[in-house]
């Protein structure tokens, strides 16, 4: 039994990936990032800068720890260098029942924080002027899930 679910929910989501052309309802983002301060670098030190997401009402996307193997974690990724990713801390995810899957699943919604610490090198380029990344995820509401999109993540430096 459990096979056939794993085979209908990945039907499902191909059939989702093929109607739904774009993270968006109706002409906007599902999940959008909330714009940062600029963060103070701090050479030889280790900083952590927080990233806050809005998910839209009546939608959730898949925790970065998702309850099933064919759903899509959230991730986040950063091209910092010369900074270090040290760790990325995602919030504590919602365990939730919906009618499409036997299974609860591990989702986020409303407004999540995720926190990314780096090590700072002891000398940082002056033309550093912001630290960039990517949040990956998979948006669904109670009936659907649309493919994965990726939001590009942009955090200002204040040079020390």
């Amino acid at each position: 039994m459990k096979a056939c679910s794993s085979a209908l929910a990945w039907m499902a989501l191909a059939v989702c990936a093929a109607i739904a052309p774009a993270q968006t309802f109706q002409g906007r983002q599902v999940a959008s990032v909330v714009p940062s301060l600029p963060v103070a670098l701090e050479p030889g030190k280790q900083i952590e800068v927080p990233l806050q997401v809005r998910i839209r009402s009546g939608y959730h996307i898949n925790s970065d720890k998702p309850a099933e193997e064919y759903l899509i974690p959230t991730r986040l990724t950063w091209d910092a260098a010369p900074l270090t990713v040290q760790n990325i801390t995602y919030p504590k995810a919602e365990i939730v029942t919906y009618a499409f899957s036997e299974q609860p699943l591990s989702v986020y919604s409303g407004i999540i924080v995720l926190k990314t610490s780096f090590a700072v090198p002891k000398q940082v380029p002056a033309s550093l002027a912001e630290l960039k990344g990517r949040l990956r995820y998979q948006a669904c509401n109670d009936k659907e899930c649309l493919p994965p999109a990726t939001l590009e993540v942009s955090v200002p430096v204040k040079q020390p």
